[in-house]
């Protein structure tokens, strides 16, 4: 962004600049206000509002910051999509649909154009060192895994090596969280490498110890690996947690099937 329009938005959104600052300053501070005003925005449902700010703020996706804030806008809180490259924004009311529910009705057309995945690898060869794009890649393909609504051209396997890939590029430089973890656990589950799942899962948990969808899959990992006992425990830690009833039946009978394998288990053995 040219740096009047960097000034312009400071003196709109703070109160003012002291004298001593510098003009790297005062865009530094302009644009810390306004990405502040899109997470209001988006704490208010006002999801086309917080991306009208955005493209508003970096039109031509070339900062690093707006492009993460108009990821995790886009991934989140679209209406439609096409392909993950452009995409539909509503400014919702406390008691509308949430978005997730919008998009499955398909009644929006797509309107903005943001090409996630090209955006930030683009960035990411002009900044190799900013591991918060790794991250960004990392719930990107992980999206495309849970929507089946992009990348059509690569298997899920694919899908699920990449995910891995930059998410644990991301951990390594510390840019990480529950939901990141769990991702990464999620991947090498699905990929059928359950021991390498265990460590991002029990991270997951650390991070977020009542997170029942941590405890649910480990104990599907542990019960894999026949760790009945370890099994057991995750699936009632996940029966308690879980708020809704569909999924704390999901979890009993995880929880039913450990506990007859265990009987089968012990029945086996030689007395």
């Amino acid at each position: 962004m040219r740096p009047f329009i960097l000034l312009l938005l400071f003196f709109l959104l703070a109160p003012c600049v002291g004298r001593g600052q510098t003009t790297a300053a005062a865009e530094a501070a302009a644009q810390a206000t306004a990405l502040q005003r899109v997470n209001q925005l988006v704490l208010e449902r006002r999801y086309e509002s917080a991306w009208k700010l955005l493209k508003f703020l970096d039109q031509m996706n070339t900062d690093p910051a707006v492009a993460l804030q108009k990821t995790e806008v886009a991934l989140h809180y679209y209406t439609a999509t096409d392909e993950l490259k452009r995409f539909n924004f509503r400014d919702l009311k406390l008691l509308d649909l949430s978005p997730d529910s919008l998009r499955q009705l398909g009644q929006d057309s797509v309107r903005y154009s943001f090409p996630v995945r090209r955006v930030l690898e683009k960035l990411q060869k002009q900044y190799p060192d900013n591991y918060k794009l790794d991250r960004a890649l990392g719930d990107y393909y992980f999206t495309v895994q849970q929507c089946d609504c992009a990348e059509s051209d690569l298997s899920e396997d694919e899908v699920f090596r990449r995910t891995i890939r930059h998410y644990q590029q991301a951990h390594d430089h510390g840019q990480g969280d529950y939901l990141s973890y769990f991702a990464l656990g999620y991947s090498y589950q699905r990929l059928g490498q359950f021991k390498e799942s265990l460590a991002p899962f029990e991270r997951s948990i650390q991070l977020r110890k009542n997170y029942p969808t941590a405890h649910l899959n480990l104990a599907f990992v542990y019960l894999e690996l026949k760790d009945f006992e370890k099994a057991r425990n995750h699936a009632r830690r996940a029966v308690e947690l879980f708020p809704d009833d569909a999924h704390k039946e999901d979890a009993a009978f995880l929880l039913s099937q450990i506990e007859e394998r265990m009987k089968t288990a012990t029945a086996a053995q030689p007395e």
